[in-house]
């Protein structure tokens, strides 16, 4: 299946002060949880699936070196939760540590990991709430030393003519939830990242347009806390 932003827009609602908490949970549960997402998905889902002990190290390999020479990465990004909410915006990567959702208005949503924080802040109420990056699902990816046997584990491993997808879970407390990266193959990308986290909630982030290697502005993964101006 081929995705097109025309084709997303369909799924998008309208974003206003009453879905503004759904979309914060929905974007808690990326930036937080760790989980893996099959009801909503862009990319085709697996046949012939191989089981997570059939993985190769080898593969294993190509996953982490792929990851590891990311230097930066800029994509349009779609974000769907099953629980109702629904976001789009743009990404920015930048290796190790960095990474900055914009989320397009009417969302009051920004995510920014700094290098040292993984920020959520909700414009509206100006007010940042910070977390370990490597309590998030973007640690993974942000590590600079990349690794799917260390810290994680793979618990499925699916592969298809056009995508790789691998289910990680956190080797200290594999019931919290899964984080399922989809690559495509020919040549190496990744396309999407699938979260849920324990009570269920699945969230998928689809990228497109997606281009690495770019030179990007450093003032993106910097935060600063926007103060009303006072009266004269």
């Amino acid at each position: 299946m081929t995705f097109s932003r025309k084709n997303s827009r369909a799924h998008l609602q309208n974003i206003g002060k009453k879905s503004r908490s759904l979309i914060a949970a929905s974007v808690l549960a990326t930036a937080i949880g760790l989980g893996t997402l099959a009801s909503v998905a862009f990319l085709p889902q697996a046949a012939h699936a191989q089981s997570a002990d059939k993985i190769s190290p080898e593969m294993i390999s190509k996953i982490e070196n792929y990851l590891a020479n990311i230097t930066t990465l800029k994509a349009d990004f779609v974000q769907i939760s099953s629980d109702g909410g629904a976001a789009e915006g743009e990404l920015f990567m930048e290796r190790p540590g960095k990474m900055r959702f914009e989320y397009n208005p009417p969302a009051q949503i920004l995510l920014v990991s700094t290098g040292h924080d993984f920020i959520y802040y909700d414009k509206e109420i100006n007010a940042p709430t910070y977390f370990d990056i490597d309590e998030t699902p973007a640690g993974i990816i942000l590590a600079e030393n990349i690794s799917l046997t260390d810290k994680v584990k793979v618990v499925n491993f699916q592969r298809t003519a056009e995508t790789i997808r691998v289910e990680l879970v956190r080797k200290t407390d594999p019931g919290a939830g899964s984080v399922t990266l989809v690559f495509a193959e020919k040549p190496m990308q990744l396309r999407q990242w699938i979260v849920t986290d324990p009570t269920g909630i699945e969230t998928t982030v689809t990228l497109f347009n997606t281009e690495e290697g770019v030179a990007l502005d450093p003032a993106l993964f910097k935060f600063k806390r926007i103060w009303p101006q006072s009266g004269n």
